[in-house]
């Protein structure tokens, strides 16, 4: 054991001085105390701020429809940006460490901003058993765990489930897209007592009109949430939102 543990110590630096470890978005070489991506990438992400646009409209939208109680997001997603890297290798390649990290991030936001010990359960927006045959993951699965492990409120996969295929929603419209995704949900037969009187938060990757989202907080409410609360890694800016300075 003695020699192993020699062994180890003589190879992990050799290791990184052959390999060093690169910031999966920038390639600098990461200190011992970063994993994956440096701290530099993580601050370039701009934040979302309470009285934005995107924010503000989107509060009186949800605010008139009357199933999303409250909503939060920690970055905005910008083309070509830090985010968008993390997320298209959540999404696409599997790379769950980064949903974990922006979970925790999202969580740490929510401890700030709410008393998250009112948090019921944290559900993920569902995939279609299609989509998620095909993709082997829900990646923002990932992102509620990370939320859990700060929060330490517990996670309902399984509560919601998608029940129809919609089409993607990246090129629809709002009222598309909200057309699309009407009747995409239901819960889970034997689950709707969980609901009873309870505060779930509901979280997806990025937030673009709410469409998603919403329909999810709409099936909620009808099933015996007292309230719904929305939360994404990111949001996209609406129309009207200045630019990055």
């Amino acid at each position: 054991m003695k020699t192993l543990s020699l062994l180890q110590a003589w190879i992990t630096p050799f290791k990184e001085f052959c390999f060093p470890p690169l910031c999966f978005s920038c390639n600098a070489r990461l200190t011992t105390r970063e994993s994956r991506v440096c701290n530099s990438c993580w601050n370039s992400m701009r934040r979302v701020q309470r009285d934005d646009y995107t924010v503000r409209i989107l509060r009186e939208r949800f605010a008139a429809d009357g199933f999303i109680d409250e909503f939060y997001s920690k970055y905005y997603f910008e083309e070509r940006g830090v985010f968008q890297k993390l997320v298209h290798s959540l999404k696409y390649e599997a790379i769950t460490v980064f949903g974990i990290e922006l979970g925790r991030r999202l969580g740490e936001l929510l401890i700030e901003e709410m008393d998250v010990g009112t948090i019921g359960i944290i559900i993920p927006i569902p995939l279609h058993r299609m989509k998620l045959r095909e993709r082997g993951y829900n990646q923002s699965e990932s992102i509620c765990r990370g939320i859990s492990q700060i929060t330490a409120r517990p996670v309902d996969m399984k509560l919601i489930q998608r029940c129809k295929n919609t089409l993607s929603q990246t090129h629809l419209t709002a009222d598309e897209r909200r057309h699309n995704v009407g009747d995409a949900f239901e819960v889970t037969v034997g689950k709707e007592s969980a609901l009873h009187a309870s505060t779930v938060l509901v979280v997806d990757d990025v937030m673009t009109t709410g469409s998603t989202i919403e329909s999810v907080a709409k099936i909620l409410k009808e099933s015996g949430a007292a309230k719904v609360i929305a939360a994404s890694s990111a949001l996209a800016m609406l129309g009207g939102e200045a630019p990055p300075k």
